[in-house]
């Protein structure tokens, strides 16, 4: 705390009678600086801000009460304690004073003694208040920067698995603030992304983004669907929330090995996909409800590819709500002009070209509300195109799972040129073994998931799949065909087809997974291109 001997007393009088008085008795106790006139003190004031004022009312040019006006609209002296000292008696002239920003108000003739309490007195209060805003000030610096750490900087990592590049940043109005971003693997073909933005600002805000953002992380690890991952958080955080604060929220999950993403949002900022050749696109039409008003909420879906080159940019609505000093809207309109001309640059390129277009489009208004953006741009190295590429799904136990992976086998043995009659056989058993495990494996039950690999490999095609249903061995079944009647039962027709279609079946249990493989060979003369070698097997 600063020491009384060292704070500064700006005295301000026309009478230098008046002055000499108080400099006599002030001298010994504190630093002095002198003025005559109001712009005289305002200029000292600005130059060297002084610990308390000593101003007088009745001067020429500029009085005090204008004096005290104006240094209460300056920052750097809007708390500075400041004391009349005036031959002004009367109630009103006391009520001006204390209007204009007055702490205390003495009249003249004074007592020498009263007026050193009264300096004491104003200069404690501020040596405390000085002391507790220093303290708070170094708390709020502590709280920033752990609040920085739990927000993801270094994404190589992340980058390098996923075939993916990020950018992001991340401004709070104040020394902390409510916005929250993540990434992290939800599986080892699953990249979670999230981005929220709690109600209020501050200290409160930021504790409940901590909350949110450590639910996100732990619920990632168990669910793969962002809006279970929503429907839980939303009612965790809903659970003893004495505060009434909720949180919009945006959850989106990408699997780089297809080019899925799925989004499910909480009220929050609809994301913007940026495709090379094509206007900035909104994704999810319905924003959904935000988190932590009330359980049970089911939250909107949306799907989409993205293709090798797209960016996907998430933002709070900082970014959107930002204010010029005339007091206009950045609004969408501008963020998707000034995301076009974005397009096509790398991701932390995108998040920082549009912060610095909010920068400058605001000016000098201050920033009205916490400001964050996250962009996830796809690599061109993700998309499945060259022949030693894998396509691996995840695919809920449902029929109509089934023919989304039909529908991707097409496509691959497309883009591969696999011959006709190959690529029946290979639809055929992925049909056959898909439809059994969703049939009989996992009853159907849509909670349940089982994963199906496409492996080119040289000379070859391998289908892989893997599911957590009871054991059962195909390979080891009864290799007679079943009974007309039991045509759809494991053993029937179905599978004596894929046994007499594919070249190679190997069947393990690896753990609580079955595990089974199916190789289809290319014929000799077949005109097809072949697969070179790669170091993945299924």
């Amino acid at each position: 705390m600063k020491k009384l001997s060292e704070c500064r007393v700006l005295i301000v009088d026309d009478t230098r009678a008046n002055i000499d008085i108080l400099v006599e008795g002030l001298k010994a106790d504190h630093k002095l600086s002198l003025a005559f006139n109001g712009e005289t003190a305002l200029q000292i004031a600005t130059r060297t801000p002084p610990d308390l004022v000593l101003l007088d009312i009745m001067m020429p040019g500029l009085d005090g009460y204008e004096v005290c006006r104006r240094m209460r609209r300056m920052p750097e002296l809007a708390e500075v304690p400041i004391m009349f000292l005036s031959s002004l008696e009367e109630v009103q002239d006391k009520a001006r004073g204390f209007e204009a920003g007055a702490n205390d108000y003495l009249t003249k003739p004074f007592e020498m003694l009263e007026v050193k309490a009264r300096v004491r007195a104003l200069l404690k209060a501020k040596a405390y208040s000085d002391a507790a805003k220093e303290q708070m000030a170094g708390e709020l610096r502590i709280a920033h920067e752990i609040q920085m750490g739990m927000l993801p900087h270094d994404f190589t990592a992340v980058e390098a698995a996923y075939g993916v590049e990020f950018g992001a940043r991340l401004e709070p109005a104040r020394e902390v603030g409510g916005d929250l971003y993540g990434v992290c693997a939800a599986g080892a073909e699953h990249l979670l992304v999230f981005l929220g933005d709690v109600s209020g600002k501050g200290i409160p805000a930021s504790l409940f983004m901590v909350r949110a953002i450590s639910l996100a992380r732990l619920l990632a690890r168990e669910i793969r669907e962002p809006d279970r991952i929503l429907a839980r958080l939303n009612d965790e955080l809903s659970d003893e929330n004495p505060s009434g604060m909720f949180v919009t929220f945006l959850c989106a999950v990408f699997e780089p090995k297809t080019g899925r993403l799925t989004l499910a949002n909480g009220g929050h900022c609809s994301p913007v996909l940026l495709r090379s050749g094509e206007p900035p696109q909104r994704l999810t039409p319905h924003i959904g409800t935000a988190l932590g008003f009330e359980p049970a909420i089911v939250f909107p879906r949306t799907e989409l590819n993205l293709l090798p080159g797209d960016t996907l940019l998430l933002y709070t609505d900082g970014v959107t709500e930002a204010f010029d000093p005339r007091e206009e809207l950045y609004g969408n309109d501008r963020l998707l002009a000034d995301a076009a001309g974005l397009t096509g640059q790398s991701a932390p390129e995108i998040a920082a070209g549009l912060l610095r277009k909010i920068r400058a489009f605001a000016g000098d208004a201050p920033q009205s509300d916490d400001i964050a953006i996250l962009t996830l741009k796809v690599k061109a190295a993700t998309a499945p195109s060259s022949a030693g590429d894998a396509v691996r799904l995840e695919l809920k136990a449902t029929p109509d799972e089934v023919g989304r992976a039909l529908e991707t086998f097409q496509k691959f043995a497309q883009d591969h040129g696999l011959p006709e009659k190959m690529a029946f056989h290979l639809a055929l058993a992925l049909d056959e073994c898909a439809s059994n495990i969703v049939n009989y494996a996992l009853r159907r039950d849509p909670e349940q998931k089982f994963q199906v690999t496409i492996q080119p490999v040289p000379g070859a095609v391998v289908l892989e799949f893997r599911d957590r249903g009871p054991r059962f061995d195909p390979v080891a079944a009864g290799k007679e065909p079943a009974a007309a009647e039991d045509d759809d039962r494991l053993g029937g027709w179905g599978l004596q087809l894929v046994r007499r279609h594919m070249d190679e079946i190997i069947y393990v249990r690896e753990g609580d997974e079955n595990v089974l493989r199916l190789t289809k060979r290319f014929v000799p003369g077949d005109n097809h291109r072949d697969f070179p070698e790669t170091t993945h097997q299924p």
